[in-house]
């Protein structure tokens, strides 16, 4: 892997919407990017494909490229990994069943955790949860928002660090894929597999181990990741024969400005979208 030329066109390949967990509506997604002079974007919604098509409508018509992706949640050990699946063929009717089965067990963890906060003396409502969630993928920032509604806690922060992350009293494990299997289903409809935010989990020694079940890169730029880490990434990537990628991770407008505004301005030279057709075939 040569090393990137400098770059006058720039992508986003990890944001979140509506469809999942986060507050961008496609149009909002459009609108924020193709202001902002980038060249491509990937949807990357957890367990969901709903708004990649009228993202990609939306963006057609004002030049921004969208690249459909997912993102999926793997376990090694004690440790939770996320994937993110690029150009896949999310109009695949097998994929979405099996997107559809994680789907309903996400809705089913939701609940589990709305039960064990009304054991702690905290009530909630299931049901305001899946609201607020709307056709969405369910998860525990539906529940923090719920949690935030109903004066529980002052911020989503706060709900995850007394009530929601791992090792928190009102956690619920949710079923896991197995890294290889995540891959297996990526590749099944014409994707490619990266290894995200590895500078959270820091678990480096893994991407062999991952490397040989089928993984095709890493996400080297990232917001909690830092120029030093980028580089590392980059690095790890060359030495295992890998392609690297990288992205906001914005739920929405406000996180993407917050840190955008904090002078750690996620611009991944749009070279890396090149280098994946390439892999693939595309280009």
């Amino acid at each position: 892997m040569t090393p990137m030329p400098k770059s006058r066109h720039y992508a986003d390949l990890h944001l979140h919407t509506t469809a999942s967990d986060g507050t961008f509506t496609p149009e909002q997604l459009v609108d924020h990017f193709s202001s902002r002079g980038f060249k491509a974007i990937a949807v990357t919604d957890h367990d969901a494909w709903d708004a990649i098509a009228p993202t990609t409508e939306l963006a057609t018509r004002v030049g921004l490229e969208v690249i459909p992706g997912i993102e999926l949640s793997t376990v090694v050990g004690d440790s939770e990994i996320h994937l993110l699946g690029y150009f896949i063929d999310y109009e695949n009717p097998g994929f979405q069943r099996q997107i559809s089965h994680f789907k309903a067990a996400r809705i089913e963890r939701a609940r589990k955790i709305v039960e064990k906060l009304k054991g702690m003396g905290v009530h909630i409502e299931a049901e305001r949860v899946l609201e607020l969630a709307r056709s969405a993928s369910v998860g525990r920032p539906h529940v923090a928002r719920a949690l935030l509604e109903e004066g529980y806690v002052g911020s989503s922060d706060e709900a995850f660090a007394r009530y929601l992350r791992s090792g928190a009293p009102a956690y619920v494990p949710k079923p896991f894929l197995s890294t290889a299997e995540a891959c297996r289903i990526v590749h099944s409809v014409g994707g490619l597999c990266f290894y995200a935010h590895p500078g959270i989990e820091n678990r480096d020694e893994l991407v062999e181990k991952f490397a040989a079940e089928g993984l095709d890169g890493i996400e080297a730029w990232h917001s909690k990741h830092s120029p030093a880490q980028v580089k590392h990434y980059q690095d790890l990537a060359r030495k295992h024969n890998l392609l690297v990628s990288g992205g906001s991770d914005s739920h929405g407008p406000e996180h993407h400005d917050q840190f955008n505004g904090g002078g750690h301005l996620v611009k991944v030279p749009y070279e890396v979208v090149e280098k994946m057709r390439e892999r693939l075939g595309l280009s």
